[in-house]
């Protein structure tokens, strides 16, 4: 078999459990499938380069979506990647216009190596980045010289009208994504025909795998999309009501029970 089928796989809240790992049994049988020919690919909202941990974990040898497909890296092959920047002048735009309705407590931006911060004080969730990259904090002027591939934004009110947020980005060419639960307050900027759906429509052409032997796995609102248009798409038992909602599928098992795992092997026994 040669790369007949796709698997691909978010982390946070899908493959990953609460204490952000993948159980021994999981991995294991990830890279057992990958290497027969059912190629396992991970798509996370995480930078690339935070994804690779997990990837090196399982031993996979495919592209990785990171950035909510934003950035497309090909460990093997890097001169295959691909990434949407975001120049200084666009975020310090946004921010601008942002700043006309909203307190902004905090903007953080990133590249491969380096992470930007405009607030000292503010908290920064480790999860996001590497502890080998040069954190520097400062003004967006005095910041930001080249493009970067992240646009974080932490607002001083939790409780923002998430509505009229969202409405302020039409005509940018960017959107804006709200963040719940525990990083509530939260707005991530990201460029507006940018998605995993597309990211993985893209994996799959590269990979020469029909996009209705794609199988997608994924439990939060960076993956609607994926959810969406990915026609085999599977939303996780432990995701939210409105999440599920739009999903063609659910899975039977959450992610604290090897939900991924034990829904591919059902699927893998229907192919046969």
């Amino acid at each position: 078999m040669k790369n007949k089928y796709l698997f691909v796989i978010d982390l946070d809240g899908t493959l990953l459990t609460k204490e952000k790992k993948v159980p021994f049994l999981t991995r294991k049988y990830l890279h057992e499938i990958n290497q027969k020919g059912y190629k396992v690919v991970l798509a996370s909202g995480r930078p690339a380069h935070n994804i690779k941990k997990f990837y090196d974990d399982i031993g996979l040898d495919t592209p990785i979506a990171g950035l909510n497909g934003l950035h497309l890296h090909h460990p093997n092959n890097p001169k295959l990647d691909t990434c949407v920047y975001f120049p200084p002048k666009k975020v310090k735009e946004l921010v601008k216009l942002v700043s006309k309705h909203f307190k902004v407590k905090n903007v953080i931006n990133e590249t491969d190596t380096d992470i930007y911060a405009t607030n000292k004080k503010a908290y920064l969730d480790p999860k996001f980045w590497l502890v080998n990259m040069k954190l520097t904090y400062g003004t967006l002027d005095s910041n930001l010289k080249n493009p970067v591939m992240t646009f974080l934004m932490e607002l001083e009110n939790r409780n923002f009208n998430q509505k009229k947020l969202i409405s302020l980005f039409k005509g940018t060419g960017c959107k804006a994504r709200c963040w719940v639960d525990d990083y509530q307050g939260y707005v991530e900027v990201f460029e507006e025909h940018s998605n995993k759906a597309k990211a993985i429509r893209k994996i799959a052409k590269e990979m020469k795998v029909p996009i209705n032997k794609v199988y997608a796995f994924g439990d939060d609102l960076n993956d609607i999309e994926m959810l969406v248009d990915i026609p085999n798409a599977y939303c996780m038992k432990n995701a939210k009501p409105n999440i599920k909602k739009i999903s063609h599928h659910i899975t039977k098992y959450d992610n604290e029970h090897e939900g991924v795992m034990k829904e591919i092997k059902r699927i893998i026994k229907t192919l046969k």
